[in-house]
């Protein structure tokens, strides 16, 4: 660099004004060229041909690395020695390198914006981060939502709310929910009414598997194959009746809706013209990473799993229409009630 700077420095020297500092310049010009081109084709052209011809150049580079790394093999393993041993000696260990959940998560994320795996992936990858970190609870089917016949009904009544039902499956309590007897399979029923029977649905009640709400989804999972029973009923402490859990329902939480036959599924979300989004309060909470990119769900630190949920928690009050509240650069505004129900929200994204 000296020398060609010296070269160059007599072009300087023939305009009166740069003359003093002819020798600066020519120097200062030499670094910038050399470190250009040194940039350009020593780093980043070499990075582009790899990165567009992976194999290919796999192929020719790997044999002369394979030797190169053989030769330096004892001095670099001298060095590293040497590196690891001074560090025990003042207190600082080598921690293991371990590729954290945020990590991969980040890097499923640039490989789907990139195009390397399908949307579709990316969504379901997505939602089994999530499930691991799952209960009950959030994944059940509420009480309010349930369907239950009641033991203590007349006859004709219990046949009527069986025919009804769109559930092959229902609970039977005594009086209320949490009084559950068990689970009645409607087949069985359906066939003792056509024989013109008597029958009390008691003799069919099965004893349901009973799972705590703050179980882990992956465990019920376990406890479905190895009880093999697809259904679950969720309590609290103190053993009341929350919810019932299905198989059904975690294989949605991980594939997505799964509409049973004649099932009307409304869609969660729907974008309107000024880019505003209509969500459904039963939406899950999961949908918030559609609006927000690095949106992260701690489901040990919240008791819901949905939108409407997520709403409540943020106004801390009963709901009224036209609650509104900010969320980053979001804004969101209840629209639609069923009673004390957030039923619809109004997502906004600010104007910057």
């Amino acid at each position: 660099g000296v020398t060609i700077a010296a070269k160059i420095a007599p072009f300087f020297t023939q305009y009166p004004l740069l003359a003093p500092h002819a020798d600066t310049i020519s120097m200062v010009l030499v670094v910038f060229i050399i470190t250009y081109v040194s940039i350009v084709i020593g780093e980043l052209v070499p990075k582009t041909i790899a990165l567009n011809n992976p194999e290919r150049v796999a192929k020719v580079v790997a044999i002369p690395i394979l030797y190169f790394s053989k030769a330096f093999h004892p001095f670099v393993s001298l060095l590293s020695k040497s590196t690891n041993q001074l560090s025990k000696l003042i207190g600082i260990h080598k921690k293991a390198d371990v590729v954290s959940e945020m990590e991969l998560r980040s890097m499923i994320k640039v490989a789907s914006m990139q195009g390397v795996i399908e949307k579709e992936q990316d969504i379901i990858h997505e939602r089994v981060f999530y499930f691991s970190d799952k209960r009950a609870k959030h994944l059940m089917t509420h009480r309010t939502d349930v369907d239950w016949i009641d033991v203590n009904d007349p006859q004709p009544t219990i046949i009527n709310e069986i025919l009804n039902s769109r559930h092959s499956k229902l609970i039977a309590c005594e009086d209320s929910l949490d009084n559950f007897v068990g689970i009645i399979t409607v087949k069985e029923v359906l066939v003792e009414m056509l024989h013109h029977r008597d029958f009390s649905l008691k003799q069919f009640a099965l004893e349901p598997l009973i799972v705590p709400s703050t179980i882990r989804a992956q465990r019920v999972l376990d406890l479905f194959k190895k009880k093999q029973q697809y259904i679950a009923i969720v309590v609290d402490e103190y053993g009341n009746f929350e919810g019932i859990i299905t198989l059904h329902d975690i294989i949605e939480n991980l594939v997505g809706d799964i509409p049973q036959e004649d099932e009307q599924i409304e869609p969660d979300i729907f974008i309107r013209e000024d880019n505003s989004a209509l969500v459904s309060g039963d939406a899950s909470i999961e949908l918030m990473s559609q609006f927000i990119e690095d949106f992260v769900i701690d489901f040990d630190e919240i008791d819901y799993s949905t939108i409407a949920g997520f709403v409540l928690a943020n106004i801390n009050k009963i709901p009224q229409l036209g609650d509104k509240f900010e969320y980053e650069d979001l804004i969101f505004e209840i629209i639609d009630l069923d009673g004390n129900r957030i039923d619809k929200v109004l997502i906004i994204k600010k104007q910057k």
